[in-house]
Order: C-alpha cells, then sequence, then structure tokens
C-alpha cells in the first residue's frame, strides 16, 4: 500500500470511486473502503455510503455499477422499460429492446461503470454488445437481466 494520501477532497474521492468500481468488482461498502485504502486513501464506511448514494451506484448481481449523472441522457433506471430479452453468445451479449429503443440502451450500456463492454452497435431493436471474452458476456448478460428484474437497490445504504 502507498503513502495516505490527506485531504483528498470529495470530488476526487468519488472520481476515484467509479474508476475503482470499473476496475474491480466491488460488492460491499466494506470493499471499497478497501480498495480505496489500496491506493492510499483512507475513508470511513460512512462517507463511502453517501458517497454511493450520491453518485447513484447501484448494487445489482452482487456488485456495484455506476452510471455517470449527464443531463438529458438516460440512465440505467430505462434498462427495465425498454430491455425485452438478453442472450449472450460467445463473448457477445445479444439484447433485445422495444422498437426504436436499441440506440438509448446501446448509449446506457456504453456509459456504466464497471460493466464489461468493449462496445456495443444497435438497430432499431437489437443491440450487440462486445465482451473482452465468454465469462464476460455471461457476466453483462447476467446483470442486465438481473437489472431488470428490478434485482437492484441503491448502494447508498447500510449494509
Amino acid at each position: 500500500m502507498g503513502k495516505t494520501q490527506e485531504g483528498v477532497d470529495k470530488g476526487t474521492r468519488q472520481n476515484l470511486i467509479l474508476r475503482l468500481i470499473s476496475e474491480q468488482p466491488l460488492g460491499t461498502q466494506g470493499d471499497v473502503v478497501e480498495a480505496l485504502a489500496g491506493v492510499g486513501v483512507e475513508v470511513a464506511q460512512g462517507t463511502v455510503s453517501r458517497d454511493l448514494a450520491e453518485l447513484g451506484v447501484l448494487k445489482v448481481g452482487g456488485r456495484y455499477l455506476a452510471l455517470p449523472h449527464e443531463s438529458n441522457m438516460a440512465g440505467i433506471e430505462v434498462l427495465p422499460s425498454f430491455v425485452l430479452r438478453v442472450t449472450a453468445a460467445q463473448n457477445t451479449v445479444v439484447v433485445h429492446t422495444r422498437d426504436g429503443t436499441a440506440g438509448a440502451v446501446a448509449n446506457v450500456l456504453d456509459r456504466v461503470k464497471g460493466l464489461k463492454i468493449v462496445g456495443t452497435v444497435a438497430g432499431l431493436d437489437t443491440v450487440f454488445a462486445v465482451s473482452p471474452d465468454n465469462a464476460a458476456a455471461e457476466e453483462v448478460a447476467g446483470l442486465i437481466a438481473d437489472v431488470c428484474r428490478a434485482r437492484t437497490r441503491p448502494a447508498g445504504t447500510i449494509e
């Protein structure tokens, strides 16, 4: 572990949390506290809880996913309304959507931090999301299915 960083501001800490979530399968607030400590940032679990809530991080399938807030952009909450079926096929995830919504779904998937997707291609009612390997595609398909079954909860609650 490196030297502790004193006085890390909230914005820097939250950006670091988003980066760590995208790089590691973190599933508890304790995991996030440990990951931050691993890069030299000491923080209390209560602070992490507030940060996760403010960032809009979701706990899906036992791990955290984050969608950075951008004005005029659809969020992960649209997936249950738009996605009809999700299938992993080798290293590709095929997402069938309602007519005309594939572009919005692809945009959301491209922006989610922590989702193992290299990129997406959208048609009218189908999204092809490419993952780095078959196992990642299975994981992504499962996470999308979990979101669509509303098996999500805000991450900022006490565990």
